[in-house]
């Protein structure tokens, strides 16, 4: 974007709010990780056919290329679980969450956000991360409600 389309942004978005967050688009491969009960799952790489995963190829059939585990190197692998292990405890999360990425032409993790409620279909993202490491999606199910229960025992 040029300095007049960036001007005509910031003046449409003070319309609604008078802080403006500014943020660096950072390129790069994208990968999501998902969290359960203390233990980091093997990350999928998410490959959008056009574009970038925004709502249109998160949500239309065949959009999308997810790799599940992503193909990356062992380095990669501990770096994205401890930047989500690391995230889980800092933002005082309990039971399962799942972490956004985009890996940086440096090697670099950035977190897009926390997601405290994945989706859970059978096809959703958190679901096949745990299909990686053998847990079908009614024992995925059965294990958060148990999760879940034992939470409010302890209350």
């Amino acid at each position: 974007a040029n300095q007049e389309e960036l001007k005509k942004a910031l003046d449409l978005a003070s319309e609604y709010e008078g802080s403006i967050l500014i943020e660096k688009r950072i390129f790069g491969r994208e990968f999501t990780q998902g969290y359960i009960d203390g233990i980091p799952l093997p990350p999928v790489e998410i490959i959008p056919k056009d574009g970038f995963y925004d709502y249109a190829n998160k949500y239309v059939a065949d959009a999308t290329e997810e790799i599940c585990p992503a193909n990356i190197s062992e380095s990669l692998l501990q770096n994205i679980s401890e930047a989500t292990t690391k995230g889980f405890a800092a933002l005082r999360l309990e039971g399962y969450a799942r972490f956004d990425y985009i890996l940086d032409k440096n090697g670099d993790f950035w977190c897009l956000e926390a997601n405290t409620l994945p989706g859970m279909t059978p096809t959703s993202l958190l679901p096949q991360e745990a299909a990686a490491v053998g847990i079908d999606y009614d024992s995925l199910c059965e294990k958060l409600a148990l999760m879940a229960l034992e939470k409010k025992k302890r209350k």
